[in-house]
């Protein structure tokens, strides 16, 4: 199985987001985003290397029951609403928005 780090986890949700603006662009409908709570089942690892450490990396869908219930978590990450490089709110809105004519 392949494991997700959750900052991958998370750079896929900002790459998400940013899509959504981009395709936003040039839409009449826009949506402010706001605060985003995400939660993930996690499992985590202890490396055995001499570098020793924790890896925490995030779940299958419906891959928990693989594990044992120690080593399964549900962590909660609430990131405050995103902005653009400037610090400006980005907005993202529907491609297909229908346009007055």
């Amino acid at each position: 199985m392949a494991k997700i780090g959750l900052v991958e986890a998370i750079e896929e949700i900002r790459r998400e987001l940013r899509e959504a603006a981009v395709a936003a662009k040039d839409s009449d409908v826009l949506f402010p985003v706001g605060q985003v709570t995400l939660e993930f089942q996690v499992g985590v690892t202890r490396a055995g290397e001499a570098k020793a450490g924790v890896k925490v990396w995030v779940l299958e869908l419906g891959a928990s029951g693989e594990y044992s219930r120690e080593s399964v978590h549900t962590v909660t990450v609430v990131l405050e609403p995103p902005v653009d490089a400037q610090g400006r709110p980005i907005n993202v809105g529907s491609a297909s928005a229908v346009r007055p004519g």
